[in-house]
């Protein structure tokens, strides 16, 4: 008996020994990445390697390249990942609002996954600055990059021409390139942004790195300092060098400037050897050059502006799944897998200890550029800076390369926004009234429309109370339905959409009066967010009469031709169900198919549209026509006007269907009336077709005035997601007011008043056109 239970004991023993691996709680991290030009194959790939290594711990690794969006959402609503590696986030509030967790304990006391040494000297010079803050260390580095000028080193061979190294030796290359007959800088103006490391470099090497931190934060002089004021002086002077059409470009057509042969040089981050990968000539050799500095510059000459995908850690008070989380991040940052990320996507990382033979030949260039520096500045922080400064120098960043603004003027409108949100946090009630005028005058229309409409009803009702004696027209007919009835048919119904729109809405509608970051509580604000937009905001006003023009001006193009080829189609052309067919396909895309595909018709070389207009230019011996090689249709001053054709090809073929089925409701005798009495087809349309289908026009017409104003996705795809004050439109400036600044409640103003403009504009429409039709 006692060797019986002693040989349980032991089958115990080594059965717990055994299972215990698998019987111990499993830690599960969830871990959202952006699926940029890297992918996240590699991160998946690291994840699995690290499972085996640690049993005890499973990663959901996953990402897209719209993984922002839903991180934000799961943020507002309280449900944060264990990690992430997302850009456009607002890390700052977070940090602020003690979300994320503190990694420097970790990055001072942790060994490295080899064992050799701390795990926070692991990473490059700068490369943990971006998010260092006071009170702690709150990201850690992977993919590494930088600001580089690349150069087609065969093209500077043949002609002799060497790197620049300060700004007059650039200046002076820039128009030798030009005289051997290519542009000498390629960037792109739809990312426009890019160009800012001109100015960064500027600055720094100017005033010293450890003026960075004053650039970053708007420190108050900041942009009236005289070296500031010198820097963008010489960031204009860049305008003349950039290659035609390059206010169109994106960053890929950009670089393909370089590739091509039609540009010399093109700013890019190191990212730009993978993200052209295959499309490299065979014999291209790429070469990378430092950007220039002043020979009286104070900063380091071999100052680097990097940008690293961070990853940041959540403060989610459990230890156990924190830890698993910081031993991942070891893992990935290892020496190991460093090397593996550099042979795998050929770019840069932010761990020491790659050696450059792990660089494949083009990216070697870059690779020496970064061993050879001894400091750096992150540009990552740039997120730091509030949106509102953000959003000025997007807005005065293009004027400034335009020549519609001086430099001085520049430096001005920078300090006048940072000096704006210095008075929004000393005062945060505090509103600066700019659109007094308009504010009014809008806000009294949208109180003429309940007040209007109340004087109606009230009319109305003083009518039917005249005629209320009178017997019913049709005492036989169905009776009124009783109220438990209606209630029985429409209750349902009714309880199901108030819980899934009425409530929800009226919620929302309740956010607009409070000032809310979707992270800390909110705070009541009363009517401010709505003072703010009306009498305050330049860009709210900007937005709505972009949505004044997509509202009227393809209307008068979409309506007349619509109705055109409806009645064409109606009247017996032939082939007419092939051309329903293909007036229709558009609106099988959806919004976003079609626009990607615009935005490569648009490309200024090498682009549809440009590429038909110049051969029919030099078939039709047209300089005119020749004369849009290379025209940026995507550049701020033509975007609105490139959209009509977008419109044209994508309402014309709904609006069609509309007016057809409306014709083929029309009594056909009505026509062989009309022509017995010798009545033209062009007056038939007008005195038969017209008035029949007048009801189905006015519909239509207001579908038109609700896309007008609900106009987004079009808008958001063309500006890159970075729309200026003057392309902004109402659902681009919500969308980038809720997503990009977290302003929850200013948002949710703006929802508000579109709501109320859609509401406005559609009835008026509606009365209009009943109006007329009265009147006929």
């Amino acid at each position: 008996m006692r060797r019986t239970i002693q040989a349980r004991g032991v089958l115990g023993a080594l059965l717990c020994l055994w299972m215990g691996p698998r019987a111990a709680a499993t830690v599960t991290l969830d871990i959202p990445v952006f699926a940029g030009g890297y992918g996240i194959a590699f991160y998946e790939e690291s994840a699995r390697r690290f499972e085996q290594q640690r049993p005890d711990v499973r990663i959901r690794l996953y990402g897209d390249p719209r993984i922002a969006d839903q991180l934000r959402i799961r943020l507002i609503d309280g449900n944060p990942p264990d990690a992430a590696s997302v850009a456009d986030i607002l890390w700052p509030q977070l940090i602020r609002a003690h979300r994320l967790l503190d990694l420097g304990p970790f990055l001072g006391r942790d060994l490295n996954w080899e064992g050799d040494g701390k795990w926070g000297d692991s990473f490059l010079p700068g490369a943990l600055d971006a998010w260092r803050q006071p009170d702690g260390t709150y990201g850690v580095p992977f993919s590494y990059s930088c600001w580089t000028i690349f150069y087609d080193r065969k093209f500077f061979r043949q002609h002799h021409l060497e790197e620049a190294r300060t700004w007059e030796e650039f200046f002076q290359l820039g128009e030798k390139i030009r005289r051997y007959g290519r542009a000498p800088l390629s960037v792109p103006g739809v990312y426009l942004r890019y160009v800012d490391c001109f100015l960064r470099a500027a600055w720094c090497n100017l005033a010293g790195a450890e003026a960075w931190p004053a650039y970053r934060e708007s420190a108050p002089g900041i942009y009236a300092d005289p070296r500031f004021l010198r820097a963008v002086e010489t960031w204009r002077r860049l305008a003349p060098l950039f290659a035609p059409g390059w206010e169109g470009m994106t960053h890929t057509s950009a670089q393909r400037e370089l590739l091509e042969g039609r540009a010399a040089m093109n700013l890019s981050g190191s990212w730009m050897v993978s993200e052209m990968k295959g499309r490299f000539p065979d014999d291209f050799e790429l070469g990378a050059m430092r950007l220039p500095v002043f020979p009286d510059g104070k900063g380091d000459p071999t100052l680097l502006q990097v940008g690293t995908d961070y990853f940041f850690v959540f403060a989610t008070g459990d230890r156990v799944r924190e830890r698993a989380t910081v031993d991942f991040l070891r893992y990935l940052t290892s020496r190991e897998r460093a090397r593996a990320w550099v042979r795998t996507v050929d770019s840069p990382v932010a761990v020491r200890g790659v050696p450059p033979a792990d660089f494949s030949e083009r990216m070697r260039g870059t690779a020496a550029l970064i061993a050879t520096s001894t400091s750096a500045i992150n540009t990552a922080a740039d997120l730091s800076q509030p949106p509102a400064i953000r959003q000025a120098l997007t807005d005065s960043r293009l004027r400034l390369m335009h020549g519609e603004i001086t430099p001085r003027q520049f430096c001005e409108r920078m300090e006048a926004a940072a000096e704006g949100e210095r008075q929004r946090a000393a005062r945060p009630g505090w509103v600066d009234y700019r659109h007094p005028v308009a504010g009014t005058i809008l806000l009294a229309a949208l109180a003429a429309f309940p007040l209007g409409y109340a004087v109606r009803a009230w009319r109305r009702r003083q009518g039917a109370d005249r005629s209320a004696a009178r017997p019913p027209e049709d005492a036989g007919g169905f009776g009124r339905l009783r109220l438990p009835v209606a209630l029985g048919f429409v209750g349902p119904a009714f309880v199901l959409y108030a819980a899934l729109v009425l409530v929800p809405g009226l919620a929302a509608f309740l956010w607009a009066f409070t000032r809310w970051d979707g992270i800390n509580p909110r705070q009541w604000a009363g009517l401010y967010n709505f003072k703010w937009l009306l009498f305050e905001s330049h860009t709210f006003w900007s937005a709505l009469a972009n949505n004044a023009f997509l509202m009227i001006v393809p209307a008068l193009v979409v309506v007349p031709l619509a109705l055109l080829l409806a009645a064409c189609i109606h009247r017996g052309v032939r082939g007419a169900a092939f051309f329903r067919g293909v007036f229709l396909f558009p609106n099988l895309l959806g919004g976003v198919a079609a626009t990607l595909l615009w935005l490569g018709a648009y490309e200024p070389h090498g682009g549809l549209v440009n590429a038909t207009l110049v051969a029919l230019g030099r078939g039709l011996d047209c300089d005119w026509l020749c004369s849009f090689d290379g025209y940026p249709w995507l550049a701020q001053d033509h975007l609105y006007w490139a959209m009509v054709p977008i419109y044209l090809w994508m309402a014309c073929g709904f609006n069609l269907i509309l007016y057809l089925a409306a014709m083929e409701g029309i009594d056909p005798q009505l026509y062989e009336a009309a022509e017995i009495d010798g009545a033209s087809r062009a007056r038939q349309f007008f005195l038969i077709t017209l008035p029949m289908i007048w009801e189905i026009l006015m519909v239509s017409a207001v579908f038109i005035v609700i896309a007008g104003l609900n106009a987004f996705e079009m808008i958001w795809l063309l500006t890159s997601q970075e729309p200026s004050t003057a392309t902004h439109t109402l659902g681009t400036l919500l969308v980038s007011t809720m997503f990009k600044e977290f302003a929850v409640g200013r948002a949710t103003a703006i929802a508000v008043m579109l709501f109320l403009l859609v509401l406005a504009a559609s009835a008026g429409v509606m009365r209009g056109l009943r109006r007329e039709t009265i009147e006929a």
